[in-house]
């Protein structure tokens, strides 16, 4: 996928901040914001190929071997779709995990769990995980390459034609078309498009921006690229792109390459779409219509059933079952637990996400398993960097014992024994292979149960502990094209057996109580659904591939069975109206009998059948070429080659300044490790001469490590208007280094070191000082904050710390600054909350430090900046309340989407002085914020001035571009 960072104002903008960061100004002492953590060290490698240059670290060096071929013959399949060749080498950048693929720093921004890779435009690299599945490696890897040769068709169609406005077009065009090429229409296509058309969320062409950047958006760009191939032929998107220099929009390339006008598309697209889905609601239903919905609001999915210890003495009584779940309501994931019978809403187990020890609980990928005397839950959990195996008290609601294995970077679906002694699970070895293993609780040993290529997951138990049933790519006819297939492992003995056979995905599989059936989910015929099998007591014994027996009909989707015991019925989880949300369901036990007899005659004839006797046999795996061509590759240890991030020049005239001028320029190397940054400008005026008015600051940022480093030179002369609205004119020269050591996620400390040359015109004071000086300070900042288009919505933040300046020759104290700022957001409801800051300030010495408040960023009803002193106090209080959700305004050149229009009840007390305090400042009122494309908010607040005795009558505006506090 392409998310569309914006990588080159990100680069300005630090840039400009190593300039300011020479500054001893009190808000460049701390800045919020989360951590990119390098928690791992990579000894990194380069391979050559013809068209690729493939980096990749020791441990992966058999993924970067099959990651080598697969781009070769990626490259020869998306430049015949495409009629272009890319001509300069193409950087891919492989990592064996998406917990190390969170950890590049080839792009500033964090990575989501849900981003499968990303082609970044300015350098043209390409990057992505292995998680799991080769085969979708291999799709996601053809689907990035689709953006390198589109985005380099347009550059070179419109560099040809003189054209310099370069538009890349909508987005879900360039990732419907990557979607296109990489691979075949698939089930979860369906499901998105078939729910969304019957639970009226399908979004028209000229709408599509409703969508932007979601999962739907996706499916309906694949969906409209199909039919462009097949109404058009599948040279279409070479032609589209050929054209792009005839026009300003895709609206008008699109009609000038078909004659035909995109409205009309967008007609007989969706035309085709209700002949496609409109005759499936004659036999199929969505879940809410053939089950009973445990939850209605958030997203809620991978349930398990237990009988919680203080009720196990009515094991007998299903009603006393409850249901454990990962659940999001409020933008954060965590497990939830609530009665399986009765009207209970769910209630809080683990908060995970806002805390470090559970920074991501992998809902969509993992599955929670509770011991069998339901006692204590067993879940995945990342943290540092890696993935850890948790076990919580369900009772004392705690935390304890936690694992880590050094040989397993990420852990899924742990399942318990029904002896309740070990555990299986899912494990991510560090080469990226996915395999299943064997935890003994009784000495923590891991024992591995498989060893190879194919992608292992979903494990679960026979209710006799001997053996295992999973879900695999390793069928031979079908695993190599990414299809999944039930097994049955022998624990003991290591004998394995396939139990489903076919082109679709069968995952998710769970033993009924007897042992005799495994449900599981599969999309088989076309929809996701549940489906039974049968199973021998000698599993060993024969294949039974085809005999399943269907239990559910839906329209869209539903997933993760479980079998309730001590009743004839399923727990699952299914999708509708875009959500997913977890359903009760009855099942027809007479059908699964009659059905277990007939698979079992069927199985039975089969083994007396000797010349059907293959049958019986499991089915060998698959293979995968490695890139080994004699001549046709190269590897050598990799060597730091930096290239330009970012270059910009500028020039501005200021009538009492004067002209100023300057250039910006950032660099790093391929991994984005090693940064460097040089800013030169020049402020001229009558009285300045060449030399006094230049401006110089080189920057180098080390992120290769979990220790950030940034160590840099500058020689500055500014004159300016200081916080006060006074003239001040410093010369600047000399050198900064910082260290930011990030705990996690959420937490750092981080410490930076100034020593310049100073020679200040403090005019409003009436003096001038000219010294060496020495500035340093010291934070501790932490931020889990939650936010939404217009700023933090939940979640804490705040930051303490200390600096200080001194003459280092004459160890004369200029100033020393103490700090706190504390922030918290109390979600009130699913879209409200009330935000509280409280901030604190002192600078002391012989020149000390000056802070001011007044303006939107700190005390409304207030002149901007009116109140100052080496003193200061805030306290904010907001309340946040939605007026309307999205405004679209449509002009005849587009649409302008204004989003996330939020209304503000405030209150703001606060004081800055030098010897005496004074009285209380304060002010309330209400304002509304805006957000603008998600890159800035208009903010406009109406308040009045109050001394807690009275309120002024006069309302004072304030306006300010800027997120919330």
């Amino acid at each position: 996928m392409n998310p569309r960072h914006h990588r080159c104002l990100e680069r300005l903008l630090v840039a400009s901040l190593l300039v300011l960061s020479v500054h001893p100004v009190s808000s460049q002492l701390y800045r919020f914001g989360k951590n990119k953590v390098q928690y791992d060290e990579f000894l990194w490698q380069r391979m050559e190929t013809p068209h690729f240059d493939i980096y990749f670290y020791e441990e992966e060096a058999e993924l970067a071997s099959y990651g080598a071929q697969m781009a070769e013959e990626g490259y020869e399949l998306v430049e015949r779709h495409l009629a272009h060749t890319v001509r300069r080498r193409i950087p891919l950048i492989i990592y064996s995990s998406h917990v190390y693929f969170e950890q590049t720093n080839i792009i500033p921004g964090m990575l989501p769990e849900g981003v499968a890779g990303f082609t970044e435009f300015l350098k043209g690299r390409v990057a992505l995980p292995l998680s799991g599945s080769y085969p979708e490696f291999e799709r996601v890897l053809h689907h990035e390459l689709v953006h390198v040769f589109m985005s380099d068709r347009i550059r070179r169609v419109l560099r040809d034609r003189g054209v310099t406005d370069l538009w890349m077009g909508p987005l879900w065009f360039s990732e419907g078309i990557a979607e296109y090429i990489s691979g075949d229409w698939s089930s979860y296509g369906d499901m998105i498009l078939r729910d969304a058309m019957f639970s009226g969320r399908l979004v028209p062409v000229s709408q599509m921006h409703r969508i932007y950047g979601s999962f739907q958006m996706y499916k309906e760009g694949e969906s409209i690229c199909h039919y462009l191939g097949r109404h058009y032929g599948k040279d279409i998107f070479a032609r589209l792109l050929g054209n792009w220099w005839r026009g300003e929009s895709f609206k008008e390339v699109f009609r000038v390459t078909t004659g035909d006008e995109l409205a009309e598309l967008n007609k007989q697209w969706l035309y085709g779409l209700r002949k496609r889905y409109l005759p499936d609601i004659q036999s199929a239903d969505p879940p809410s219509q053939m089950a009973r919905a445990l939850t209605t609001s958030g997203y809620n999915l991978k349930p398990a059933l237990f009988i919680p210890t203080e009720v196990r003495a009515n094991t007998g009584n299903a009603k006393r079952l409850e249901v454990i779940f990962f659940r999001n309501d409020q933008g954060y994931t965590y497990i939830a637990r609530q009665p399986l019978h009765g009207a209970a809403a769910p209630t809080v187990v683990v908060k995970g996400e806002k805390a470090p020890e559970f920074e991501s609980l992998h809902p969509l990928e993992t599955s929670l398993a509770v011991h069998p005397d339901g006692a204590l839950l067993a879940f995945a959990a990342k943290r540092n960097g890696r993935d850890h195996l948790v076990l919580w008290d369900l009772q004392e609601g705690e935390e304890v014992r936690r694992l880590t294995f050094p040989e397993l970077v990420a852990i899924s679906s742990p399942t318990w024994s029904p002896d309740g002694r070990s555990l299986a699970l899912a494990g991510a070895r560090q080469g990226g292979s996915t395999d299943l293993f064997l935890l003994s609780l009784a000495d923590d040993e891991l024992r591995s149960l498989t060893d190879d290529l194919f992608h292992d997951r979903d494990p679960a138990w026979h209710p006799t502990g001997r053996k295992l049933v999973f879900s695999s790519d390793r069928t031979s006819d079908y695993g190599r094209r990414g299809h999944y297939n039930l097994s049955v492992l022998d624990v003991d003995g290591g004998g394995m057996t396939q139990l489903t056979n076919g082109e679709h995905e069968d995952t998710q599989p769970a033993w009924s109580p007897d042992g005799s059936w495994v449900a599981f989910a599969s999309d088989r015929e076309r929809m996701y659904d549940l489906y039974s099998v049968a199973v021998p007591a000698d599993s060993s014994a024969a294949v039974a591939t085809d005999y399943v027996h269907r239990l559910t009909r839906t329209l869209t989707g539903v997933f993760d069975p479980v079998w309730v015991p001590g009743d004839n019925s399923v727990l699952f989880t299914g999708f509708e109206a875009g959500r997913f949300h977890l359903y009760h369901m009855p099942v027809n036990v007479d059908s699964l009998r009659a059905a277990e007899a007939s698979v079992r005659a069927e199985i039975a004839e089969v083994a007396a059948s000797s010349a059907d006797s293959s049958q019986l046999a499991l089915m060998e795996g698959w293979s995968l070429t490695s890139f080994t061509g004699p001549g046709d590759i190269t590897r050598r240890n990799y060597k730091r080659e930096f290239s330009l991030d970012v270059a910009q020049s500028q020039i501005s005239q200021d009538p009492i300044f004067g002209t100023s001028g300057g250039v910006q320029v950032g660099l790093s190397d391929v991994l984005g490790n090693q940064q460097y940054y040089f800013v030169l400008s020049h402020i001229s005026g009558s009285n300045t001469g060449f030399f006094d008015g230049l401006n110089l600051a080189f920057g180098r940022v080390h992120l290769a490590r979990q220790l950030n480093v940034g160590w840099g030179l500058f020689h500055l002369n500014d004159r300016f208007t200081s916080t006060f609205g006074r003239f001040v004119r410093e010369k600047r020269t000399g050198g900064w280094a910082e260290f930011s050591y990030p705990f996690s996620r959420n937490d750092r400390l981080e410490t930076r070191v100034t020593v310049r040359h100073a020679d200040i015109d403090r005019q409003f004071e009436g003096r001038e000082l000219r010294s060496w000086l020495l500035s340093n300070h010291i934070a501790y900042t932490h931020d889990n904050s939650l936010w939404i288009p217009t700023g933090p919505m939940e979640g804490t933040r705040y930051s303490l710390g200390a600096g200080q300046t001194v003459d280092f020759k004459s160890s004369r104290p200029f100033h020393m600054t103490f700090f706190g700022d504390y922030r918290h957001y109390f979600r009130i409801s699913g879209r409200t909350s009330f935000a509280v800051r409280y901030m604190a300030l002192h600078s002391r010495g012989d020149v000390p430090e000056f802070f001011s408040l007044g303006g939107s960023w700190t005390l409304r009803g207030y002149g901007w900046r009116s109140i100052w002193g080496r003193n200061l106090v805030l306290a904010n209080h907001e309340y946040r309340y939605p007026l309307l959700d999205r405004i679209v305004v449509a002009f005849p050149f587009g649409n302008i989407d204004l989003s996330a229009f939020r209304g503000a009840l405030f209150v703001d007390v606060g004081n800055a002085w030098n010897d005496s305090f004074g009285d209380w400042r304060g002010s309330c009122g209400t304002g509304f914020r805006l957000a603008l494309g998600g890159v800035f908010v208009i903010r406009l607040d109406a308040s009045r001035r109050t001394d807690f005795k009275s309120i002024a009558n006069q309302t004072r505006w304030d306006f300010f571009f800027g997120w919330d506090y």
